[in-house]
């Protein structure tokens, strides 16, 4: 249908091309600018002033500041004047009056007539240096009493009292343009507000066209130039063809308003980003608004811009409309730049600041179930019901639970082919005392090579009541497996009639043998204890998962529901913690019912996940969902791993290449990526050093996830407009330019002084996702494109980290390259603060795509056992190997595991050599976990992990003893015994040494050795 035409007059947004500088124009009564000081000193905005300006000299001026001010109290902070022609800071200051509107403020003029600097609020950066908490310098007298006494007397002590000169404030200026509160957030006066309310009694709601290059951040002010202004119907703007063209409304709300929806009719289409979209899974995505009264709400509306509009003008209507008041359209006419305007360059968003980017939020790149290295596709054998997977099979019940899950990984966990170990001794089984189940026929859909589904239904009967009538239960189950070993189920319980329950518990019962190890629900990584009782507390345990396995089979279980939220990780669990399951969990006004009971006996390891004692609500359905992590998820590579040698820090390629490594991490708050997890701000300053590094024979990989979000990028006072759906919530507060530009409602997060780099907490899942995934696909296109990335956390799930493998491995495709590389760093998170979650069995269902593990800051190398490198360390039982960080490690025993400390904190250097002439990358491991390893100590807490290469034999000693230990070597193969063990000199790691066969070694308590045979 044709387009209505834009309501005159519009508001006009300049062309960038000559558009002029928005600080300039950003006061309604002085110019702004930009100047250069010590903030922390004075704060980040000042008023220029001039004392005298050719009238008579004095004393002492009076100046009336027009600040319009967003803070609480003004009179509560500190004024600091200082002048221009000597530096000297100005002692006799008295602040008469300070209101949110103006400041009348009476000064010394230490140095005669001139220009003198007013700073009104200053800070102090308190707390630590990376988690600041900024607060404004309180208002401290300094005033010589006996000057104030002389002003008092001569010129009286208010405005209404004397004739002080006055001083002319020349401009406003800050100490960034990122500081600077032009034009956005300099407030209205009282006076001009209550006209501006005359004037539009009768609106419920009010529109305001605003440039997009001026973010709106004030949710409870008015910025003073819309109230002067007015409210628009239209808009005008220079756009060019191709681009997503954002246009920004502010929509004041006069009363409260409900169900607020935004309607886009344009040629090429258009939503608004705040009430549609597309969902994380590629789903449409859709909600309304409520805006409470006096508040401001910006509404961000994506209008692509088609090519053949080139040249043309572009015309789009925007309806606003709220539950039981009237619409309000605003035209919008776009006059399109001609074809011989480039369009915006990088795939189509060009300069970030025109918020192209947001529609990223959108991007359904890699939602597909296709396959990645190295997972092949799920087999279905219909008669057995079993699904196969690499190196397991997950057998199905006629329930359409796990009958049984078998595992043919080796014991060395570097290939498929081995003996099967089966977990189960029988049937999953979901119980509830006193009701049989009959089971609908199992129907199984391939969703792609990737994912295979089934679904069926329960149908039970349960007597009840004293008549001894009987009560008809429903359960639909859906399962879904995924190629990487991910078992999803969603049991939905739906009673006929209300009943009471002892319990609806799941039950598991594994061979003790294949389930040694265990992790979660309160225990580290390490050997599975005999029995466990566990209950839900979500607001300090970040707790819902257990796994028991050994290192070629395992299974993760964790309990949920549909109300599950992933929760914020790290130091800011306790800011959102986990969502308490209503299934599970039962919560009753005693307490939690509901817990997990593991028991050991007869040879069985039984788990029982118990919700207890509850009344069925009639037609009131309760989801008993749980998800199944099959482990490990895929075979080792040793040699890859080694051959992989990293370096933390972007320094000369050429050096980094002759230190011997071949993989540098881009770290944030670096040159070439200064802003976290917003790496494309400074994307050609990275693709320059990635080219540089591939010209050195060097993998790039840079650091970027979504756990923060730098200041630096234009989209995060757009996102703060979301609802929390993408920023995470919060008690607001840390650096101080959070709190003058994002007000309240976020969780401060990383700040870089460096770099002065702040960062806010997102959401763990969002449509973020869906910007996240696309704006790596734009780094690892290219010839020098990345070559993966450093994870540090991650603050989303395996759906999100499945589609970043799918990007990058297929941008590394598309060059043919070998990749894509993707490292995980956690700090230890069994602490207080972060809910007392292991971290590898937090991020556990991330880890089929992940190459390499960091685990990391507060890990203790030194006092916990072998089994505990073994589960929570080393990545081992899960099909990936990993490194070491908190104080450089511990090199002995992490080279049992193959692990190592960060270059260049640490020098690997020596141990690097050492593989080279050994040939070490070429071998194959087999740690002291594998009962086929050729060798084994006489001591059980000095254990062996050999390397089988074409010279000979590289074995691995450490220590866990207590004492000094002498040990012997115990050969599987008496053959090799007759061989000289010999220990090469490596520098910082051991002195040479040599032993013929059955020799006692010397192992001090945590220290090791490299030795060779038959080299």
């Amino acid at each position: 249908m044709p387009l209505p035409t834009p309501v005159s007059p519009a508001v006009v947004f300049p062309s960038p091309t000559t558009r002029k500088s928005n600080l300039t124009e950003g006061h309604p009564e002085v110019d702004c600018g930009v100047g250069a000081w010590d903030k922390l000193l004075y704060g980040n905005h000042r008023f220029v002033v001039v004392a005298g300006n050719g009238t008579r000299a004095a004393q002492a001026y009076r100046v009336v500041l027009p600040w319009r001010r967003q803070d609480e109290d003004p009179a509560g902070v500190d004024v600091i004047i200082v002048s221009e022609q000597t530096g000297a800071r100005v002692r006799n200051v008295i602040v008469e009056e300070a209101s949110r509107e103006s400041g009348s403020i009476v000064f010394e003029a230490i140095d005669g007539q001139g220009i003198y600097f007013v700073y009104y609020l200053p800070y102090a950066m308190l707390g630590k240096p990376h988690y600041p908490q900024a607060q404004y310098l309180p208002r401290r007298p300094t005033a010589d009493p006996a000057w104030a006494a002389v002003v008092g007397r001569s010129f009286g002590t208010g405005r209404a009292q004397g004739d002080l000169p006055n001083a002319t404030v020349l401009r406003y200026e800050a100490a960034s343009e990122r500081d600077s509160f032009a034009p956005m957030n300099f407030t209205a006066r009282r006076d001009e507000l209550e006209r501006f309310r005359s004037r539009h009694a009768e609106d419920a709601f009010l529109v305001f066209p605003e440039d997009r290059l001026n973010p709106i951040s004030m949710r409870r002010d008015l910025p003073a130039h819309w109230v002067m202004s007015g409210p628009s119907y239209s808009l005008q703007g220079a756009a060019q063809a191709g681009e997503d063209y954002v246009v920004q409304l502010g929509l004041y709300a006069q009363k409260d308003l409900e169900d607020v929806t935004v309607a886009v009719t344009s040629p090429a289409g258009g939503h608004c980003i705040n009430t549609d979209g597309v969902d994380r899974f590629g789903k449409p995505w859709r909600r309304t608004l409520g805006v409470p009264a006096g508040t401001v709400q910006a509404l961000f509306i994506i209008l692509p811009i088609p090519l053949n509009a080139a040249g043309g003008s572009h015309c789009a209507v925007i309806a606003i409309e709220a539950a039981g008041e009237a619409a309000w359209e605003v035209g919008v006419t776009l006059d399109v730049a001609p074809e011989t305007e480039p369009p915006p360059a990088a795939g189509g968003f060009g300069d970030p600041r025109y918020l192209r980017r947001l529609a990223w939020l959108d991007s359904p790149v890699a939602q597909d179930a296709e396959l990645v290295r190295p997972f092949t596709a799920i087999t279905l054998d219909e008669p057995t019901k079993t699904l196969g997977i690499l190196g397991r099979s997950l057998q199905v019940a006629e329930s359409g639970l796990p009958a049984q899950v078998t595992s043919t990984f080796t014991t060395a966990v570097t290939a498929t082919d081995g003996p099967a170990v089966e977990l189960f001794r029988g049937p999953v089984r979901l119980d509830i005392e006193g009701i049989h189940w009959s089971y609908s026929p199992l129907t199984f859909t391939a969703e792609g090579p990737a994912r295979m589904s089934w679904r069926c239904h329960w149908s039970g009967q349960q007597r009840s009541g004293e008549a001894g009538g009987t009560t008809a239960v429903i359960v639909q189950v859906t399962g879904v497996l995924d190629a990487d070993g991910t078992v999803s189920y969603s049991l939905r319980l739906v009673p006929e009639r209300a009943a009471e329950v002892p319990d609806v518990g799941l039950q598991l019962a594994f061979h003790e043998t294949a389930v040694p190890l265990a992790m979660g629900l309160g225990v580290p990584g390490g050997r599975r204890p005999d029995s466990l009782d566990w209950a839900w507390d979500v607001a300090a345990k970040n707790q819902d998962a257990l796994w028991l396995g050994s290192v070629n089979a395992g299974m993760q279980l964790s309990l949920r529901d549909g109300t599950y939220e992933r929760p914020l990780n790290t130091n800011f669990y306790r800011e959102k913690p986990l969502v308490e399951p209503v299934s599970w969990a039962n919560r009753q006004a005693e307490g939690i019912r509901g817990g997990i009971t593991l028991r050991t006996m007869e040879n069985t390891v039984t788990v029982n996940a118990f919700s207890g004692a509850r009344t069925l609500t009639a037609n009131e359905p309760l989801d008993f969902d749980f998800r199944l992590l099959l482990t490990p998820f895929k075979p080792l590579r040793p040699g890859n791993h080694l051959a992989k040698r990293y370096f933390h820090q972007p320094a000369d390629p050429a050096d980094i290449r002759a230190a011997g490594a071949t993989v540098v991490n881009v770290h944030h708050a670096t040159a070439p990526a200064p802003y976290i997890n917003d790496p494309l701000l400074t994307v050609e300053s990275l693709r320059e050093y990635v080219a540089e590094c591939h010209r050195h024979g060097l993998k790039a990989k840079v650091y970027n996830t979504v756990r923060e979000l730098t200041f630096h990028s234009p989209e995060l006072l757009p996102l703060m407009q979301l609802d929390h759906e993408i920023l995470s919530d919060g008690p607001g507060a840390g650096h101080i330019w959070l709190q003058e530009h994002a007000g309240s409602g976020y969780v401060s997060a990383w700040f870089a002084p460096d770099v002065d780099d702040i960062a806010v907490v997102t959401t763990g899942e969002s449509r973020w996702e869906n910007f996240y995934v696309r704006s790596l696909q734009e780094l690892a296109n290219g010839v020098d494109g990345i070559d993966g990335i450093y994870l540090d956390d991650i603050a989303y799930d395996r759906h999100a980290m499945l589609r970043v493998r799918k990007v990058l491995e297929r941008a590394c495709g598309a060059r043919g390259v070998d990749g894509p590389d993707i490292d995980l760093h956690s700090a230890n998170q069994f602490t207080a603060n972060d809910g007392y979650a292991s971290s590898a069995n937090l991020y556990m269902e991330q880890l089929p795509y992940v190459d390499r593990l960091w685990l990391g800051e507060y890990f203790d190398y030194d006092t916990t056992d072998p089994d505990y490198w073994l589960v929570e360390l080393s990545g081992i039982p899960f099909g990936l190997m990993g490194e070491m960080l908190e104080g450089g490690g511990n090199p002995w025993r992490g080279m049992v595991f193959g692990m190592t400390g960060r270059a260049p904190a640490v020098d690997n250097r020596p141990l690097w050599e050492f593989w080279s002439e050994t040939g070490l990358e070429h071998g194959r491991m087999h740690g002291f976990w594998d009962p086929q390893a050729p060798i084994r100590t006489s001591h059980p807490d000095v254990r062996a992990t050999t390397w089988l290469t074409d010279r000979g034999m590289v074995v691995a000693l450490a220590s866990w003893a207590g004492d000094t230990e002498h040990v012997r070597l115990i050969f599987d193969d008496g053959a090799a015994a007759t061989s000289r063990i010999n220990a090469p000199a490596i520098p910082g790691f051991q002195a040479a040494a040599s032993y013929a066969p059955g020799d006692a070694i010397t192992l001090e308590p945590r220290r090791g050795l490299l030795l060779t045979i038959g080299y």
